[in-house]
């Protein structure tokens, strides 16, 4: 189930559109500081989080981030290169919603690690970004 609708219909709204306002704001900020580097001029679309309705930990996140790139050729016409990376947040197994919310209501929340996790949040979107992204 939605992170949003855990455990009824927009239970965790402001907890979580919250938290996706700080990391995006996080990411902005790393990426000023080169974390983003050689990409440039990305931007956080939107992050969404699923939920073990069973047991009530977090199954996954995924965070679109898009990237784009404006060349003017010598006639003069714009050619766009759009590209959109669909990454894959390091969140361990068992890790519950409240447990979740508890590590990264911090002032940087993108560099936690989450309990259990292999690597921090910024880590996990940096390996992300290496790869090549989908063209659009």
């Amino acid at each position: 189930m939605d992170l949003v609708d855990h455990p009824a219909p927009e239970a965790n709204w402001d907890r979580f559109y919250d938290l996706e306002d700080r990391l995006a704001a996080g990411f902005q900020a790393a990426c000023a500081n080169e974390a983003c580097v050689p990409r440039r001029f990305l931007w956080p679309m939107q992050l969404r989080c699923s939920v073990q309705a069973q047991d009530g930990s977090m199954a996954a996140c995924i965070w679109v981030v898009a990237g784009s790139d404006l060349r003017v050729r010598a006639a003069g016409s714009i050619e766009p290169d759009v590209v959109v990376w669909r990454c894959v947040l390091p969140i361990p197994p068992g890790l519950g919603v409240d447990a979740f919310h508890a590590a990264l209501d911090v002032a940087e929340p993108l560099r936690v690690r989450l309990p259990g996790a292999s690597a921090s949040l910024l880590q996990g979107l940096r390996r992300c970004l290496a790869k090549p992204g989908t063209a659009s």
